[in-house]
């Protein structure tokens, strides 16, 4: 676990900062610097916010409690500037919206499955077009107040029984490749783009052990090993899931060291490491998929290396 000392030093060598320079710039002497990134001294509160203003990253980063760097007014631009807002969407999402927003859901799911049917979209073009942007969008929607909680419960929930009908278009067959567990950890209740990933890679031949929502760290470690599982996909959207998914993610690497087969191969994914694309490494990982499409080609690469 990092502290302030290695984390003061860490930024400002991202920054390629002298000690001198960095004293100069927040008003203090070098060797007030130098103690702090010894852990000789400590700063004054009005001290270390202006170190975090500085380095635009958060107290808890800073004093090494959190691995994402980002503050929770860049968090809030970042996952709004990346998510579209309803008039934002394609046509066909904003439609879909549009129907449970106005109770209609029986319509957006009848409008959804016609347009698979009379094959003007394709199964895996309605998540990427349709689902993921909208579930996306009522995300930034609700963080900016332009919507309510029980309408993003709503849409998600929605959303969940339609995939259930979908998965029917989407997977057939019996799997002919190699064994993923799906699963995000303890606290963690989104699981809708980690659903589309396990569907994706069903369909494209991969035997899928979907565990959902705020599975335990033994259960994931256990599942894995008595499924003999070549990989593991795991989500995080919050970033305080991150310390949960690092210790997660050591639980199951020391359990599966000791099988005596190939080392697994871990992927990573959700809100939490968009927000900070090397934070898969911090955690344990062996790669990042930013998106439920990069995921699958992600996972076929890591096992065929």
């Amino acid at each position: 676990m990092a502290n302030l000392a290695t984390r003061l030093r860490e930024l400002r060598r991202g920054r390629n900062l002298q000690q001198a320079q960095l004293a100069a710039a927040l008003g203090l002497a070098q060797t007030t610097i130098g103690n702090y990134e010894q852990g000789n001294r400590f700063p004054s509160e009005q001290t270390l916010l202006r170190i975090a203003d500085y380095f635009e990253v958060s107290l808890d980063y800073l004093l090494g409690r959190s691995d994402i760097a980002l503050t929770t007014d860049r968090v809030l631009e970042f996952r709004t500037r990346d998510a579209p807002g309803r008039a934002a969407l394609s046509a066909p999402a904003a439609a879909y919206l549009e129907r449970l927003l106005n109770g209609q859901q029986q319509s957006a799911f009848e409008s959804v499955i016609s347009s698979i049917i009379e094959g003007r979209m394709s199964v895996h073009e309605v998540y990427r077009e349709i689902l993921e942007p909208a579930l996306k969008a009522v995300g930034s929607m609700w963080e900016t107040n332009e919507t309510t909680v029980y309408f993003e419960h709503f849409v998600s929930h929605a959303t969940e029984s339609l995939l259930g009908q979908l998965r029917s278009f989407l997977v057939s067959g019996a799997p002919t490749k190699e064994t993923i567990v799906l699963a995000t950890v303890p606290g963690e209740q989104h699981e809708l783009g980690l659903r589309m990933v396990s569907d994706f890679a069903e369909a494209d031949g991969f035997r899928c052990i979907f565990l959902g929502a705020n599975t335990p760290t033994d259960h994931i470690a256990k599942a894995v090993v008595d499924t003999k599982a070549d990989v593991l996909a795991i989500s995080a959207t919050l970033a305080f899931d991150v310390d949960v998914v690092t210790d997660a993610l050591h639980r199951v690497r020391a359990r599966t060291s000791r099988r005596g087969r190939t080392p697994l191969r871990i992927v990573a994914g959700g809100q939490a490491f968009n927000l900070d694309r090397t934070l898969w490494k911090r955690v344990g990982a062996d790669c990042f998929a930013a998106t439920v499409d990069e995921a699958v080609p992600m996972i076929a690469r890591l096992v065929s290396g």
